[in-house]
């Protein structure tokens, strides 16, 4: 199957723009309120930010397959480690993307059969027409930076759009620690000083 048009993906996933941008700010919504329960209970932040990539994962499909489930129009594919949405004709795998813009995935058959644009997905058809929906943070990690449709033939970007978030709406940053209100200066280190030993007086 040849990479699609990117005008027949748009014809065919427009209407479901809102609803992948709702799915993937409320994941992240949920990501930034675990992050500040953990820094309220006094626990490290956290040392990869793969570790990020992987909880949006799970909150991602924690809404998505149920939402996208209950359209008429869509069937979801969930299996054993990821999921995946037909929708309208159109085979779509949500994925945070990389410096590339593309989805990171370890390198499976099912995941060879989906990047290659050539080659035909196990359980549809040869002409089947498949997109990446990528969230991409921005650079510190605080916030989504771009919610993209790409298509891709292997390690390629063939083609991108941007599903902008609403009119007016605002994507949660991560909370940052608030300076010390009364300028104490009590978050600083303090350095020891040594007291000095009088001799005594003759």
């Amino acid at each position: 199957m040849p990479v699609p048009a990117m005008s027949d993906i748009k014809a065919a996933l427009t209407s479901y723009h809102p609803m992948f941008r709702s799915i993937v700010d409320d994941a992240w919504a949920e990501w930034c309120a675990v992050k500040k329960f953990r820094e309220e209970k006094g626990f490290g932040p956290v040392l990869y930010t793969r570790t990020i990539s992987n909880y949006m994962f799970d909150a991602i499909a924690r809404r998505a397959v149920p939402r996208l489930g209950a359209e008429a129009s869509i069937m979801v594919v969930a299996d054993a480690q990821t999921f995946k949405a037909h929708i309208n004709g159109v085979l779509v795998r949500m994925k945070k993307g990389g410096d590339d813009n593309l989805g990171c995935n370890h390198p499976t058959q099912a995941a060879l059969a989906f990047e290659e644009g050539d080659l035909k997905f196990p359980g549809f058809p040869p002409q089947t027409p498949k997109v990446e929906l990528i969230w991409v943070p921005n650079d510190i990690w605080t916030q989504i930076g771009q919610l993209l449709v790409v298509a891709r033939d292997g390690d390629k970007l063939v083609w991108q759009y941007e599903i902008p978030a609403a009119d007016g709406a605002v994507v949660a940053p991560l909370p940052t620690k608030a300076p010390d209100p009364e300028g104490t200066g009590s978050d600083l280190v303090k350095p020891k000083v040594a007291k000095v030993k009088q001799e005594p007086k003759a």
